[in-house]
C-alpha cells in the first residue's frame, strides 16, 4: 500500500507508518501467571507491587512470562538481558510493547537538570521535584531491590514533579529534544529503558511506577503528540492518566486499576475503528501512535559476588545510561558535573573519606540550621559551599582526585578541570540567586583553588555565630596560621565570587577607568586570591566581603584596605590599613575593579597605563587598524545575515509553520528597516564607483 494514498491533515507531518492494531489490556485477574513467573526467576529482585506494575503495563503479558521463565533444565538461565554495570549486573526484560497510560512516568528525579534543582540549603528551597533517590532496601531481609525509592510529601508533589520534568524536557536545548513530529509520522521505534520506582508519601502510603531512565524525551514527545503539542496540556494528560486525582488519599485500589485499564481499552477500540476507515483522522493518528511504545524494563540487580545483591542501583543506572549516550545527562555541562559529583561523594562515603552526616549536607538534604546541628558549622549556607571545597580540596584531595579522574575521565586533575566539575555542587545552596550562572563560571575558572587550599591540611571552624567565627578566622590568619588563611580564602573567595567581586577571566574586562564589568589587569580567580592572601590588607578585604555577605545588611559593605607599604600624596600607608577617600571615610568595594586594584595597586597602575596607550593608538588589543577591523566586522555580519535568510527561506518549504518560521511580521519589518538603513549608509558614505565591474557571487552556496 502506497503511503501517498493517505490524506494528511495540513497541520500534521507526512505519515510514514500506520499505527498498529493494538489489543485491549488483559484483565488484572489474568496477570497472576506472568507476575509469578517474574517473581520466581532467581535473578529478579522485585517485590510483589513492582512485579504487578511491570506485568500490568505490558501489551502481551504472555510474552513477559516466556521471557522470565527458566530455559530447559537451567534454573537461572532465561531470556532476560544481562547488562554488566559498575558494581554488578542489571537484568532487563528484552524489548516489548507497553501501554503509555499504565504506570509509566517521565524521569522526575531531576538528574537531567540536577544543576538547577534548589536544595534545602537554599534561601528559597524548591517546593517541587525531589532532590535525590536511592536504592530500595527490603526492611525484612535487609537486601537491596531493583527499585528506586523516592520520598515526597503527597500525590500532588508527585504531580508537580512530573509536570516540572515535562516542562524542563520540553524547553531543554531550545527544543531540540522534542520529537513530536516524528511520533506523529511513525510512532516510537527505539525502545525506552524503564526503572521501577517506589514513591513513599509522608503519610506512609506507597505507590510504584515505571520511570524513564533512557528515552525521556521520546516519552514526553508522545504526550505532546497525543494532546496537540501544548506542554501544559501534555503534562495534565499524563498526570490524569497515570497518577489520577492528586487530592486522593490512601493507596490505589483495585477499582482504580480497573478504571485505568478501561480507559486504555476505550482508546484501543477507537484506534481499531479508525484504522478501518479509508482515511486516517487526526485523532486516530495521535492516539494510534501514542497508545503503546517499545521498552526494556530493569527487573533484577545482582552484585559482583555470586548470590549478592547490587548495593548501589543509582550508580548502576547511571553507568547503564552512560553506555547508551556519550554523557549520562546530555543536556548541560552543569547537570553532568552535578550528577558526577553526587556519584563521587557516594563513592567517597563508601570509602570512608566522607562521614554520613557530612554526606547529607553535601547532597543539600538539610537546612543551614540542621547543618549546624550535625557538624557544628555556623548556620549559614556559605559554609555549605565551604564544606564542598573542604571535602574535595583539603588533605584528602589525593584520594578525591582519583575518584574524580575515574568518574569524569580526567587525565590530569588540575585546578581548571577540578573547579569546573565542583562548581555547580559547591554553589548548590545559591541556585535561587540571580548571579548563579556568572558565579558558576567564575568558580569553574580556577575558583578558590590556591596552593594554600589544595592538598593541604585545613579544617572549618565551628561555632553558632557566623560573624564571630569569621572574626576568629581573620585573627588567626593575620597571625600567619596557614589553615586559617586557607579557610579565609575559601569563605571570602566564595563570597566574592557569589557577590560579583570576582568574575570569570575575560579579555574584554580590561579597562582604564573604574566601572562595572571592568578590571585593571587580568587574573583568574585563584591567582587573584593568591595575591590577596599574601598580604594583611588582602586578608582583611576577603574577611570584609565574607562578613558583608553573611550579615546581608545594606549598611554593612565590604571595605578596601592597602596591601603595599608605599607613599601616597606624601603620606606613608602600610599593608592592612584602610583605604580612605578625601572625606576621610573608608572606601568600599563596589566593583570587581576595586578589589583587583587594591590587591596589587602597583601592577594595576602599570596595566592601566598600558591599556590607555593601546586605546590612544587605536590598537584595542589588535594589530589591525580600526577601519580594517570594522570593515571585516561589516562584511562578516552581512554574509552571516544573508546565509541565515537563505536557510530560513529553504525551511519555509518543509517546515509546518511555513513563512511564520521567520518570526512575527513586526520582527521581519524591523529587520528590513535595518537592512535598508545599512544600504542607505553605504550609498551615502561609501566610495563612488569609477568603473563598471562584473562582480560575481562568492560561490558560497547561500542561495535558496
Amino acid at each position: 500500500m502506497n503511503l501517498d494514498d493517505f490524506e494528511n491533515d495540513d497541520n500534521l507531518p507526512p505519515l510514514l507508518r500506520r499505527p498498529d492494531r493494538v489489543p485491549d489490556p488483559v484483565p488484572v485477574a489474568q496477570l497472576r501467571g506472568p507476575r509469578k513467573a517474574l517473581l520466581d526467576n532467581p535473578v529478579v529482585s522485585l517485590d510483589e507491587d513492582a512485579a504487578s506494575v511491570v506485568t500490568g503495563g505490558a501489551v502481551e503479558p504472555v510474552l513477559v512470562r516466556k521471557l522470565a521463565e527458566p530455559l530447559g533444565e537451567a534454573a537461572v538461565a532465561s531470556l532476560l538481558m544481562a547488562k554488566p554495570v559498575v558494581g554488578g549486573t542489571l537484568y532487563m526484560l528484552p524489548p516489548h510493547r507497553r501501554y503509555l497510560d499504565l504506570d509509566v512516568l517521565p524521569d522526575f528525579v531531576n538528574q537531567r537538570w540536577a544543576d538547577q534543582v534548589r536544595t534545602a540549603m537554599d534561601a528559597e528551597p524548591s517546593t517541587v521535584a525531589p532532590v535525590t533517590y536511592k536504592t530500595l532496601i527490603d526492611e525484612e531481609t535487609g537486601q537491596s531491590r531493583a527499585l528506586f525509592e523516592v520520598h515526597l510529601a503527597d500525590r500532588k508533589a508527585l504531580a508537580d514533579a512530573v509536570t516540572e520534568s515535562m516542562r524542563k524536557t520540553y524547553s531543554a536545548q531550545g527544543g531540540r529534544n522534542v520529537y513530536t513530529e516524528s511520533v506523529l509520522q511513525h510512532g516510537v521505534k527505539e525502545p525506552m529503558t524503564l526503572f521501577p520506582v517506589r514513591v513513599v508519601y509522608d503519610d506512609g502510603v506507597e505507590e510504584t511506577y515505571n520511570v524513564a531512565g533512557d528515552g525521556n524525551s521520546r516519552l514526553v514527545s508522545m504526550w505532546l503528540a497525543r494532546t496537540g503539542g501544548d506542554i501544559d496540556a501534555a503534562a495534565s494528560a499524563c498526570v490524569a492518566a497515570v497518577i489520577g486525582p492528586v487530592d486522593r488519599h490512601g493507596a490505589r485500589r483495585p477499582a482504580d486499576q480497573r478504571a485505568a485499564r478501561a480507559k486504555v481499552t476505550e482508546i484501543a477500540a477507537r484506534v481499531r475503528r479508525g484504522l478501518a476507515e479509508p482515511t486516517l483522522t487526526e485523532a486516530t493518528r495521535r492516539e494510534g501512535h501514542t497508545l503503546t511504545f517499545p521498552a526494556m524494563v530493569v527487573v533484577g540487580a545482582s552484585g559482583e559476588e555470586e548470590g549478592s545483591r547490587l548495593a548501589d542501583l543509582v550508580a548502576a543506572k547511571d553507568d547503564l545510561v552512560a553506555n547508551l549516550h556519550v554523557h549520562v545527562t546530555p543536556w548541560t555541562d552543569g547537570a553532568q558535573n552535578t550528577q558526577g559529583m553526587q556519584r563521587v561523594y557516594r563513592h567517597a562515603r563508601r570509602n570512608g573519606l566522607i562521614q554520613e552526616s557530612a554526606y547529607t549536607v553535601l547532597l543539600g538534604e538539610v537546612s543551614p540550621g540542621l547543618m549546624h546541628d550535625l557538624l557544628g558549622l555556623p548556620p549559614h549556607r556559605l559554609w555549605s559551599a565551604a564544606l564542598h571545597q573542604h571535602a574535595v580540596l583539603a588533605s584528602q584531595a589525593w584520594q578525591m582526585n582519583q575518584l574524580m579522574k575515574q568518574e569524569f575521565g580526567i587525565l590530569r586533575a588540575d585546578r581548571q578541570p577540578i573547579s569546573a566539575r565542583l562548581a555547580p555542587m559547591a554553589l548548590s545552596a545559591y541556585r535561587s540567586s540571580e548571579r548563579i550562572d556568572q558565579a558558576v563560571r567564575a568558580f569553574g575558572n580556577g575558583g578558590t583553588i590556591t596552593d594554600t587550599v589544595w592538598k593541604q591540611p585545613w579544617e572549618l571552624t565551628t561555632g553558632p555565630d557566623a560573624l564571630k567565627v569569621l572574626n576568629e578566622i581573620l585573627e588567626r590568619a593575620e597571625s600567619g596560621e596557614a589553615d586559617a588563611i586557607a579557610e579565609l580564602t575559601v569563605l571570602g573567595g566564595t563570597a566574592a565570587i557569589l557577590d560579583g567581586y570576582i568574575t570569570r577571566d575575560r579579555g574584554s574586562k580590561l579597562g582604564i577607568t573604574k566601572e562595572i564589568a571592568k578590571a585593571p589587569f587580568r587574573a583568574t580567580p585563584n591567582k587573584l586570591l593568591t595575591i590577596l592572601t599574601a598580604t594583611r590588607g588582602g586578608l582583611r578585604m576577603l574577611h570584609s566581603i565574607a562578613y558583608a555577605h553573611v550579615a546581608a545588611d545594606p549598611s554593612i559593605l565590604p571595605k578596601q584596605f592597602h596591601t603595599k607599604e608605599r607613599e601616597i600624596n606624601g603620606v606613608l600607608v602600610r599593608d592592612g590599613e584602610p583605604i580612605v577617600d578625601k572625606a576621610g571615610a573608608q572606601a568600599t568595594i563596589d566593583y570587581e575593579w576595586d578589589l583587583v586594584h587594591a590587591a596589587d595597586p602597583v601592577l594595576a597602575e602599570a596595566e592601566i597605563a598600558s591599556n590607555r596607550e593601546k586605546a590612544a593608538t587605536g590598537k584595542n588589543g589588535s594589530s589591525d587598524p580600526e577601519d580594517v577591523r570594522q570593515r571585516r566586522l561589516l562584511g562578516d555580519s552581512v554574509k552571516n545575515a544573508r546565509k541565515a535568510a537563505n536557510t530560513l527561506a529553504r525551511m519555509t518549504q518543509t517546515h509546518a509553520r511555513g513563512r511564520d518560521i521567520f518570526g512575527s511580521p513586526d520582527g521581519v519589518e524591523m529587520l528590513r528597516e535595518h537592512l535598508k538603513r545599512v544600504d542607505e549608509i553605504l550609498v551615502a558614505y561609501g566610495p563612488a564607483r569609477t568603473a563598471v565591474l562584473d562582480l560575481d557571487d562568492d560561490g558560497g552556496g547561500d542561495d535558496a
